[in-house]
């Protein structure tokens, strides 16, 4: 704004070569706003999306704790086919996983939902996880970051990389919250009964446009979600050793999932215990799904 300059007489009878000290007022310099984290374009997205979790996969393979301590947010939840964990499980576990070398990424796909990004991707790479050395053929994963005390941190992670034959997922070893765990399941348990009655209008209210997820078929976003569970003949839920966590405006909502789905003649999934994450944004009405793991896959 341009200086403005005041000047009041100092009697309305002064005479007219009467005049006053003139007072230019100072308008303070204003402070420019931080620069916004989020990038301005879709291929940018991708690309800080591609960054984020090639960082992570570089730090699962040299063993870099303190690098994951720092981006693991204290709500943080993982899922591997052994399980899941919570940030100090995750942690713990880095030093049990055994990689040659950074696992080679592609396929990213990365969206916003509010202030949340969700990235999905293909890793090629050998891995060791719980004693059981994995292939190294190209397999999903799914992170969801958070734009937190100035840098990108993790709040849920999923590595689909299991064996052959995947044995049944282990209990937690964490208690976590039995108030919010017991809302998590039931949270969770809402969607997925949509889903079986296949009660569309209100399925899909619950799925955010930028929604993802990862499954025996690799990755997916809305559409394909939505023509799946169109498709598919799903049986009833049963949720078991639900854990759930708050990130701000996420529900971070882990568990042993017994559900079977058989899509058309070819492919059905069983009904065996499988470890699964859902993640979602907002509350109340306004809730929605915006990331998916399924660890479950045919026999």
């Amino acid at each position: 704004m341009d200086s403005m300059t005041f000047c009041l007489a100092a009697s309305l009878l002064a005479p007219l070569s009467t005049t006053c000290s003139l007072a230019s007022a100072q308008i303070p310099a204003q402070t420019a706003p931080p620069a916004s984290p989020w990038p301005a374009s879709a291929d940018a997205l991708t690309a800080l999306g591609t960054q984020l979790v090639e960082a992570q996969m570089k730090r699962s393979a040299t063993g870099d704790i303190a690098g994951l301590e720092q981006c693991l947010q204290p709500c943080f939840q993982s899922i591997r086919f052994i399980g899941a964990a919570d940030r100090a499980g995750s942690i713990e576990a880095m030093k049990d996983l055994a990689m040659a070398a950074p696992a080679k990424v592609s396929s990213v796909i990365a969206t916003r939902v509010g202030d949340a990004l969700i990235v999905t991707c293909l890793a090629e790479g050998s891995q060791t996880i719980g004693g059981q050395q994995l292939g190294s053929a190209a397999t999903p994963r799914l992170g969801v970051w958070q734009y937190v005390d100035s840098q990108w941190r993790l709040a849920a992670w999923a590595n689909l990389n299991m064996p052959r034959e995947r044995p049944a997922p282990g209990l937690p070893t964490y208690a976590g919250d039995t108030t919010l765990n017991g809302q998590g399941s039931t949270l969770l348990a809402k969607f997925l009964d949509l889903q079986r009655k296949q009660e569309m209008p209100a399925f899909e209210a619950m799925l955010a446009d930028g929604v993802q997820v990862v499954n025996f078929r690799g990755q997916k976003v809305r559409a394909d979600l939505i023509k799946g569970a169109k498709a598919a003949t799903t049986g009833p839920a049963t949720i078991t050793e639900a854990r759930t966590t708050r990130c701000g405006s996420l529900t971070i909502v882990t568990c042993n999932l017994s559900m079977s789905q058989r899509f058309g003649f070819a492919t059905s999934l069983p009904a065996d215990p499988a470890a699964f994450l859902a993640v979602f944004s907002g509350d109340g009405d306004a809730t929605q799904v915006i990331a998916l793991a399924n660890t479950n896959k045919p026999k």
